[in-house]
């Protein structure tokens, strides 16, 4: 499967919910991601690269009592850039042993990510609203297609969406989470 996606920085999040609201997007409670992501070694990450990352991401749902988690591994590789991307993904039980596989298999830590995601629907578009810790506010439009796809009439598509939500161009970006982070550090 591919995901197609596009994102930008958010400069007026409840702006946006409300024109969310307004075109009847429920978005569903927040839930805690913790992304590890790992890359071969020597790899920037960044436009270019088609090597594969490698993925454990740790949600919690819920709080006190309620609190349930589960683990996704995901595999990643650039298509075209970034954000659009073959995706495998698969949940597994024990977080810690699929690290520990993860670097046998030679990958190294990448990146260490937190955010809270809210996520909703408008037609065949996944919408996700996320506050990144150290980031700030952001969202995604992901279309999931085949793989040969043609990424340039989607995401065209979805900057149509976009605009009718009022976000613009101008608040595009274009980095992962993780590729962001690595720049702010560096």
């Amino acid at each position: 499967m591919r995901e197609i996606e596009i994102k930008v920085r958010l400069q007026d999040k409840e702006g946006l919910l409300a024109a969310l609201a307004g075109r009847g997007v429920a978005l569903g409670e927040p839930v805690h991601q913790r992304d590890q992501v790992f890359g071969l070694p020597g790899e920037a990450g960044g436009d270019g690269n088609t090597v594969p990352w490698l993925r454990v991401r740790t949600e919690t749902h819920g709080q006190g009592e309620n609190e349930t988690k589960r683990t996704l591994f995901t595999l990643k590789r650039s298509v075209t850039g970034q954000l659009d991307s073959i995706e495998r993904e698969t949940e597994v039980g024990d977080p810690d042993v699929m690290i520990a596989i993860v670097k046998e298999l030679g990958f190294v830590p990448f990146s260490d990510i937190s955010k809270t995601r809210q996520t909703g629907k408008l037609n065949d578009v996944e919408v996700c609203i996320d506050s990144v810790e150290g980031l700030g506010d952001f969202m995604e439009l992901e279309r999931l297609a085949g793989e040969n796809a043609d990424p340039a009439a989607i995401t065209d598509d979805l900057w149509r969406i976009m605009a009718e939500l009022g976000i613009s161009r101008q608040d595009e970006v274009t980095d992962g989470y993780d590729i962001l982070m690595k720049k702010l550090r560096a």
